[in-house]
């Protein structure tokens, strides 16, 4: 399995502080991880009196699948770039929300409790009170069932409101967008570096790559036109940058999708039956569910049109969601041969092996008993007093899984 080396990707100087001064970064190759720490000074008003260190655990490799390609797609489309020691993601719909989650959980071990979290709605702050509780508990209730947070990890404030808006009701399948973030200064330049350097370079990946990257861009910051009166069918793509837009044109033209830009205007624009049908056979629309099923009554706006016919028997199940023999077949093999790992039952019934654990978790349960939080809590302390051992070491004393010690350790505070 091919892997990405996130040491290209530290930058060698991480921004800090309310001065935004730069401080370098040094690394130490721990094996499997990236040791990172930097240090500043600490002040008072008599002037210097000691030095602060930061220190990060880094896993030194992630895999280069089709998966990082559409999450590094979504987060260009919908994470904040400014480098002001946060790092955030947000969208309207469950399954993106859990797809992001998922990968930083495994590729990272970044914990899903980690995240903090709010809900913006689009409507002005309700001056009943009684609906006002109403709205909050309905759109946090919600998220936290699908996507699996706790209350005590959300902001104090959990619901934000929209101002300049005339809406004042939220409407019955409205559960606002939901905005996840982490205040973890290095942690965010890193992957706000490895978003933007994969972006301004993905031309010269290979083409799958390509299309997995626009499938996430796609999935992020496209809207579906269907005017029936005008004959237009459109789907528009946005970006506030012209830099931007160009990379996304010469994605689309190397899969064969043919885009315009108009002057003064911040969205491509892909029209015509063509690259309407390209879109569908390469699966570029599948990343958002909601956008998916918009995009299919686009298509059957076409009902003569050429080459569309063989594919309208799909048109009615998801691309993106496994038939049900294939569903059958991955749960018989978990209950008859559970010490089959997941790759190889995806090799078997020829699915992604992430597909295979979602199936499985979903059917017979985590497979992994979690940590203790004391656990956690002794092997951070334990590591604070022991800096120069190595993480398996760590791990070993602790008799636990490396990945266990990574996440204890996410990131401490060090004052000397």
């Amino acid at each position: 399995m091919e892997k990405i080396e996130l040491t290209n990707f530290v930058p060698k100087q991480i921004i800090s502080g309310k001065n935004n001064k730069n401080y370098d970064i040094n690394i130490t190759d721990d094996e499997d991880y990236l040791r990172l720490n930097y240090s500043v000074d600490l002040h008072n008003q008599t002037g210097i009196v000691g030095k602060k260190e930061h220190y990060f655990l880094l896993p030194k490799y992630i895999e280069r699948n089709h998966e990082m390609f559409e999450v590094l797609g979504l987060l260009q489309a919908e994470m904040g770039k400014t480098n002001n020691g946060c790092l955030n993601f947000c969208n309207h719909e469950i399954e993106i929300i859990k797809k992001v989650v998922r990968w930083f959980e495994r590729e990272f071990d970044f914990p899903r409790k980690g995240w903090k979290w709010y809900i913006k709605v689009n409507i002005n702050e309700p001056l009943d009170q009684d609906y006002k509780k109403e709205v909050e508990d309905k759109v946090s209730n919600y998220w936290i069932k699908q996507i699996g947070l706790s209350l005590e990890q959300s902001y104090p404030k959990k619901v934000s409101y929209v101002k300049d808006t005339k809406n004042k009701k939220l409407k019955f399948y409205d559960y606002g967008t939901l905005i996840i973030e982490r205040k973890l200064n290095l942690f965010s330049q890193i992957i706000k570096k490895l978003v933007k350097d994969i972006t301004q370079n993905i031309l010269n990946y290979r083409e799958e790559e390509i299309r997995s990257f626009m499938r996430g861009i796609i999935g992020g910051e496209s809207c579906i036109e269907i005017h029936k009166s005008s004959k237009k069918y459109r789907i528009h793509i946005t970006s506030n940058h012209k830099e931007e837009r160009d990379i996304y044109i010469s994605c689309l033209n190397r899969l064969g999708i043919y885009s315009k830009q108009y002057n003064n205007y911040k969205d491509l624009i892909i029209s015509r039956k063509e690259n309407h049908l390209k879109l569908f056979e390469q699966n570029l629309m599948c990343t958002s569910r909601k956008k998916y099923n918009k995009f299919l009554k686009l298509l059957k706006q076409y009902p003569d049109f050429y080459g569309l016919e063989k594919y309208k028997e799909n048109m009615s199940y998801p691309h993106n969601k496994p038939k049900q023999e294939i569903i059958d077949k991955i749960l018989k093999l978990c209950k008859e041969k559970p010490d089959l790992s997941a790759i190889e039952i995806a090799k078997i019934v020829g699915i992604s092996e992430y597909s295979v654990r979602r199936f499985r978790r979903k059917h017979f349960g985590r497979r992994v008993i979690p940590t203790p939080e004391s656990k956690r809590k002794e092997i951070t302390e334990f590591v604070k007093q022991n800096p120069s051992l190595k993480k398996y070491e760590v791990a070993k004393y602790f008799n636990v899984h490396l990945a266990v010690v990574s996440r204890a350790v996410m990131s401490i505070t060090i004052v000397l």
